[in-house]
């Protein structure tokens, strides 16, 4: 973050691109109530000293939470985009999770030649049905123990994240941090308690594809977060992967297939 007398920061991780490079940077966007940390060991395959990988907070979210007029995923993308303009990046490959997903999608209709490709992982805002309940139990999860089965709850079946990385999450949550996670939730989500399932915003589709900007589409056949029929249904212009077995968390439950389609997306357009 900044001082009141600058433009307003991200807090992100930077791995590799130590050797230089002139293909663009591959930036990491999480879902809602996530952070960089989520990303860490994908980064780590991803980042090369000539490849350089960016794992942003989010507005409204861990070291970014007091971003100004976080919340709409819409300042989210331009906060992004601000920040691509002040660390001198051209272009990116976007990597969007979940409500990340989104966000790269809104980047891209607002600027185009500024996105170098996308790959989204179960993307928000691809139909109107999401598993609020789901969201809202890792939400209100108190204790590493008691977030890693929340966030269980959103992968396939038998599915558990490492204790590490609920462990993490948990040393990151403060009043604070759930006071703004909370005011993101309601402006989402329509939810009900004691109900699985609420209503998101929906994305215009057709005018993402039609951008041009190459996109790969991951989905998790299991998901019961974000229904794979909202994937499987998307227009042309995303080229579409089910992934059997696997559920909400891909970055988590299968880091190598989100790798292998982050190098290809990435080779596909830079030819390396």
């Amino acid at each position: 973050m900044s001082d009141a007398n600058s433009s307003p920061r991200l807090f992100a991780v930077e791995r590799g691109g130590e050797a230089g490079g002139t293909t663009p940077p591959v930036v990491l966007l999480h879902g809602f109530d996530g952070r960089a940390v989520l990303w860490e060991s994908l980064q780590e395959r991803l980042a090369t000293p000539q490849r350089r990988v960016l794992a942003f907070d989010l507005p409204g979210h861990g070291a970014s939470r007091d971003y100004p007029g976080f919340g709409p995923p819409k300042v989210a993308a331009r906060a992004i985009l601000a920040e691509l303009d002040a660390r001198d990046i051209a272009s990116a490959h976007l990597v969007g999770h979940s409500m990340g997903g989104a966000i790269a999608c809104l980047m891209s209709l607002f600027a185009a030649d500024r996105v170098a490709s996308m790959t989204l992982l179960a993307p928000g805002g691809f139909g109107p049905q999401i598993g609020s309940g789901m969201i809202g139990a890792v939400m209100r999860a108190e204790g590493a123990d008691a977030i890693r089965r929340a966030m269980g709850a959103m992968g396939a079946r038998g599915w558990l994240p490492d204790a590490e990385i609920a462990a993490a999450i948990a040393a990151g949550r403060s009043p604070e941090d759930r006071a703004a996670i909370q005011h993101i939730f309601a402006m989402l989500f329509t939810a009900q308690e004691g109900v699985d399932f609420g209503t998101q915003g929906l994305l215009p589709l057709e005018a993402i594809a039609a951008t041009g900007v190459p996109i790969s589409l991951l989905w998790g056949a299991d998901d019961p977060v974000t229904p794979f029929a909202q994937g499987s249904h998307a227009p042309p212009g995303f080229a579409f992967t089910a992934l059997p077995d696997r559920g909400h968390m891909l970055m988590l439950e299968d880091e190598g297939a989100c790798e292998r389609a982050i190098l290809a997306a990435i080779e596909h357009v830079d030819g390396a």
